[in-house]
């Protein structure tokens, strides 16, 4: 083997192993963070879902009492029907149904009957009366579903605030298994590229070695080799390849 063309081969094969190295590990933590919100998106998605169906049908209830001609602070049946699903479901903290001006004619916790919603609800439900959803804090988020009367005119809000709970502990399980993943196929990329960057560089190893050995001028009677020119044509090229992807590191490590 010779040592002038040994070491370029190595250092060229030792660049595009680290090269890819941090692509690879790019790749797989970007895959990572885009299934990771994904799935939040998608869980959150349906447990809102779930949530507001149960918002729907008590607005429901209220709306075709009021096509009946009952004043809203007269709903009798509403009261039971909003405590009855809150105890159905452990997801819902309480369930509030208020007049048009935020004041809470119905809820499950009787303390909160009379006092208004927070005034930033309100002002989130008149600015944008197709919101569906608020979240509150880490902990609690919650639906609303508008109530009007027979001539189409709003008249109040059933709100079900829930816990977000179950929806941190499905978040929790799922990156922790998101990791482990994303550390098996990085390792088992990085092994591959390692098997075949070794069988590369071993490969041209080989064959400059065969190369120097046929151009060796000591072998040669004439002391010169026909195609001396093209072994150092391929130096240049291997020395060329070698900047080339240092100057891409360099590139790579600015921009982190």
């Amino acid at each position: 083997m010779s040592p002038a063309s040994t070491p370029p081969v190595q250092a060229l094969t030792r660049k595009l192993f680290w090269l890819a190295f941090w692509v690879i590990g790019f790749a797989v933590s970007m895959s990572g963070l885009l299934l990771y919100f994904k799935y939040q998106a998608v869980f959150t998605g349906l447990q809102r879902d779930r949530v507001l169906m149960v918002a729907t049908e008590i607005d429901g209830i209220a709306e075709k009492n009021l096509s009946l001609g009952q004043d809203f602070w007269e709903l009798a049946t509403l009261q039971d029907v909003i405590e009855r699903r809150r105890k159905a479901d452990q997801l819902f903290t309480g369930i509030d149904v208020a007049g048009k001006d935020g004041k809470i004619a119905y809820a499950t916790d009787m303390a909160r009957i009379g006092s208004p919603l927070p005034p930033e609800w309100i002002e989130a439900f008149s600015r944008n009366p197709k919101l569906n959803s608020l979240s509150l804090s880490p902990e609690e988020a919650l639906v609303v579903s508008g109530i009007r009367n027979s001539f189409g005119q709003p008249a109040g809000y059933a709100v079900i605030r829930y816990s977000r709970g179950p929806e941190r502990e499905a978040m929790t399980a799922f990156t922790r298994k998101l990791v482990a993943n994303c550390l098996i196929v990085f390792t088992i990329f990085g092994l591959g590229l390692f098997a075949i960057l070794f069988r590369i560089e071993r490969g041209f190893e080989r064959a400059l070695s065969t190369a120097a050995a046929a151009l060796d001028p000591a072998a040669s009677p004439t002391g010169t080799h026909a195609l001396s020119g093209e072994l150092a044509l391929i130096q240049k090229r291997l020395d060329e390849a070698d900047r080339g992807i240092g100057a891409i590191e360099g590139s790579l490590g600015s921009a982190r």
